[in-house]
């Protein structure tokens, strides 16, 4: 039973591992290409890539529908600093031992992704979309634009949900609006005039790749929150 369980353990974290792999793989390309610092660019928008990643932003941003506008300048505004912490909150209150675990996963992809972010910003240099004929329905932020932080925190709360958060129909319902959710605030961060594409696509691939390393030790995570399951045993 041992040898099993060892095996299954060794198994399972190798393969969110190599996942995870590819996936970051996948990010510090984009990101070599999207750089004005490494050299395609020039310090401007003029490589094919970006030229391509410019046209999507106008075709996204340049498509607002009125009765959709403050959907997504909601989205965008509450859709990762207020809805997740409740999501976490209430996966961990009213989710059972799942639950429980999955909200300390997704609480510690977050936090380790935080300072990640920042970090690949400063370094990949981006700026925000500046693109004269686009419609931006909310003030640009200031930082750089390479990875969209929205995108990285939601899509790493949502990979997460959907792998550990899925025993049953119930549960697996739970994660996919969750997805659901993170996929319509990617959206918003183009649609608001707040990142390009390619931002949200990087965010994706950073957030994801790093919340699957998570995933992949998530047995030693349970041990260490383990005392929890023991003391609501005892109530």
């Amino acid at each position: 039973m041992l040898y099993k369980y060892l095996l299954y353990e060794y198994t399972t974290v190798n393969k969110y591992f190599g996942a995870s792999i590819v996936i970051l793989a996948l990010f510090i390309v984009i990101a070599i290409l999207v750089s004005p610092e490494v050299g395609f660019n020039n310090g401007i928008n003029n490589s094919p890539i970006s030229k391509v990643d410019s046209l999507a932003f106008l075709d996204i941003n340049n498509s607002h529908y009125p009765a959709f506008n403050q959907i997504m300048i909601w989205l965008t505004q509450f859709g990762r600093e207020i809805f997740w912490p409740i999501a976490i909150i209430l996966l961990f209150v009213l989710g059972g031992w799942t639950g429980k675990k999955t909200a300390v996963v997704i609480a510690i992809s977050m936090l380790v992704l935080v300072p990640l972010g920042v970090l690949a910003k400063d370094i990949v240099a981006r700026p925000r979309p500046v693109i004269p004929q686009s419609d931006f329905l909310i003030a640009p932020d200031q930082e750089y634009a390479f990875p969209s932080g929205h995108a990285m925190i939601v899509s790493a709360g949502a990979a997460v949900a959907l792998i550990l958060f899925r025993d049953t129909p119930r549960k697996l319902a739970v994660s996919s609006i969750l997805a659901i959710e993170a996929a319509l605030v990617c959206l918003s961060r183009i649609y608001v005039g707040g990142h390009y594409p390619l931002d949200v696509v990087g965010g994706i691939l950073l957030g994801v790749g790093v919340s699957l390393i998570f995933v992949g030790i998530e047995k030693r995570i349970e041990s260490l929150i383990m005392p929890i399951k023991k003391m609501l045993k005892k109530q």
